[in-house]
């Protein structure tokens, strides 16, 4: 080899070896970068990886009655959770899990829309509830399902069943726009309230959630446990409903097609039943409803997951009439001797509103006309007592409030007003208007749980506010009517249900000490022509259902030291008669209630 070939060979000899120093310093100098300066950083992507953190579904409030009674509880349950980092192993791990257990199309269609919904997931609820059988044998083939966990919870129960469905609610998973909104009800197995107390408590009831902590393998599969931070339960909740008479309510009403009742303690505003029927079992909806009792509810066309009591209005019928009597008392245009003659009929110009009582109550005075539902004494004082003074009494007693504030899908009845009927209806109000509205027709609408509301106000003199949980020594504002007219009306209702001419009088509470005062009152859906009034037919019951006049009635008990305010509608009853009874039979247990109490 020449000098010049041999001096070429070093020069590249150095080079490369040169190359390679620089390229070893490099590689040292990146090692010695992460593991000294991002180190740190790089230890928690591996224990990333490594250790899984799922949180903790904390265990729900529990509800009772007033008399400490479980109305809603928590039961054990087992979940079964899939812990995935990857989507197209979902589908893969199903069918191994469905080699061990049945799940149906739903709940696999369920699993898999959280799959397309959610970017990444790390754990989802396969199935809850689980049976003994279930979990013994996902236990036996756990080695065989990777990614699986199996967790010990709670499921809701609902001792009623549907006897406190619309006022307890239930709890269901959170849709994916709740679970936008409040990311914390992404937990997997987590419920939430959505009608109801339920709903209502929702944030009282749920508690915190905590956390566990496993070492995950590189398939998922959990190797151990690490550490655990338990849950917070949510807070118990003391109710002022009696359960028993709850129960016994519900019972009473679900001979009807649809009905609805409230009782109150006029002294202190408690809400001691609250019912709608008819009802359904909320122990279907913790688990998931399935798609085929789903439609049957929805479909039923007497809405059963409707709160009738508290979102149902009605016109009031005749219940409003002790109202009507009151503002007429107190702004002095009647006392108690006046009187009105009733032909059976009152005519504004030249058209003619008709009293139930075809051939009229002759001469009568407030007290009779309340007792016997006289129409035209009410069209002829209410013509002289005008729609401004009316709807300011109505108000005044609490028509149009609704009654429980922030309470699910509580609707507010309607007053009307000269103001309302130009607004909404582009029009004046006419005498026609005033005379409809004096006997709780035409615009008018009310709630069950409002005429119960103005029936304890009416009573007791005092703005009696309704609630759920108790309050000590309530203190209610005095309405400020004349203590006399107070007592003449509630005569008058004493004698609705006491008197033989009361209309009333055959539903009455015979035991002595415990009779009920009340109104009875109907609500037409359907007017009655003039040519069907000549040719007799005043009456709906051969109608078809949803034709019929409702059946309202409102009252209280006993008469002598008023406890009780209860208001009761039978939807489409063809008359007060089934709300009557059904008003009667609920009024008596109440106070036996009482005694057994005491």
């Amino acid at each position: 080899m020449s000098r010049g070939e041999n001096s070429n060979f070093l020069s590249r000899a150095l080079f490369f070896g040169i190359l390679e120093i620089g390229l070893v310093i490099i590689l040292f100098g990146r090692m010695y970068y992460l593991q000294i300066f991002e180190g740190s950083r790089y230890h928690l992507l591996a224990e990333g990886n490594r250790i899984f953190s799922r949180p903790l579904v904390p265990l729900r409030g529990q509800i009772y009655d007033r008399n400490g009674n479980v109305l809603v509880e928590n039961e054990t349950s087992f979940r079964l959770l899939l812990l995935v980092d990857k989507k197209k192993d979902i589908e893969s791990t199903l069918a191994a899990i469905e080699e061990v257990i049945t799940l149906s199309s739903e709940e696999k269609e369920e699993i898999l829309k959280k799959v397309v919904k959610k970017h990444s997931i790390d754990a989802i609820v396969v199935k809850d509830g689980l049976t003994w059988e279930e979990v013994s044998a996902i236990e036996l083939h756990a080695t065989d399902l990777p990614g699986i966990s199996l967790e010990v919870g709670a499921r809701r129960h609902y001792p009623l069943l549907s006897k406190g469905a619309h006022v307890l609610g239930y709890v269901a998973s959170p849709s994916e726009k709740e679970e936008e909104e409040d990311p914390t009800l992404a937990i997997p197995g987590l419920k939430m309230g959505k009608v109801g107390l339920e709903k209502y408590l929702d944030q009282r009831l749920r508690g915190t959630p905590g956390y566990r902590a496993f070492e995950v393998n590189a398939r998922r599969k959990i190797v151990r446990d690490l550490n655990q931070n338990e849950s917070l339960s949510g807070e118990d909740i003391h109710l002022t409903l009696d359960g028993r008479l709850q129960k016994y309510a519900s019972e009473v009403l679900s001979e009807y097609e649809s009905a609805s009742a409230v009782v109150l303690d006029i002294q202190s505003g408690e809400i001691l039943a609250l019912v709608s029927i008819p009802s359904f079992d909320p122990n279907l909806f913790p688990l998931g409803i399935s798609h085929h009792d789903w439609g049957e509810l929805r479909d039923n066309p007497y809405v059963p997951m409707t709160n009738k009591a508290i979102s149902g209005l009605y016109p009031p019928g005749s219940t409003i009439k002790m109202f009507v009597a009151l503002a007429a008392l107190e702004a002095g245009i009647i006392d108690k001797k006046t009187t009105v003659h009733c032909p059976g009929y009152f005519y504004v110009g030249d058209h003619p509103f008709h009293c139930w009582k075809k051939h009229g109550h002759g001469s009568i005075n407030v007290s009779n006309a309340i007792s016997e539902s006289c129409d035209v004494f009410f069209y002829e004082i209410a013509k002289r007592v005008g729609i401004d003074r009316l709807s300011a009494t109505f108000k005044m007693v609490g028509l149009g409030e609704g009654g429980l504030e922030g309470f699910p899908h509580c609707k507010k009845g309607l007053v009307p007003t000269k103001e309302w009927k130009k607004d909404k209806k582009n029009a004046n109000w006419t005498l026609s208007d005033t005379i409809m509205t004096s006997i709780g027709q035409g615009y008018m609408q009310a709630s069950p749980l409002e005429l119960a509301v103005v029936i304890a106000r009416l009573v007791g003199g005092k703005k009696v506010i309704p609630h759920l949980e108790g309050r000590e020594n309530p203190s209610f504002e005095n309405l400020g009517f004349n203590p006399e007219h107070l007592e003449l009306i509630k005569e008058a209702m004493a004698n609705t249900t006491n008197s033989p001419l009361g209309t009333a009088f055959f539903g009455r509470i015979q035991q002595e000490g415990k009779e009920m005062g009340g109104k009875t009152g109907t609500s037409q859906v359907r007017r009655i022509t003039l040519e069907q009034r000549r040719a007799g037919q005043t009456k709906t019951n051969h109608l078809a259902w949803k034709y019929r006049e409702h059946g309202l009635f409102v009252g209280y008990a006993p008469i002598h030291n008023p406890r009780y305010a209860i208001a009761v509608v039978v939807e489409h009853g063809g008359g007060p008669r089934g709300a009557i009874q059904a008003a009667r039979d609920i009024l008596l247990k109440a106070q036996l209630l009482e005694e057994e109490s005491k």
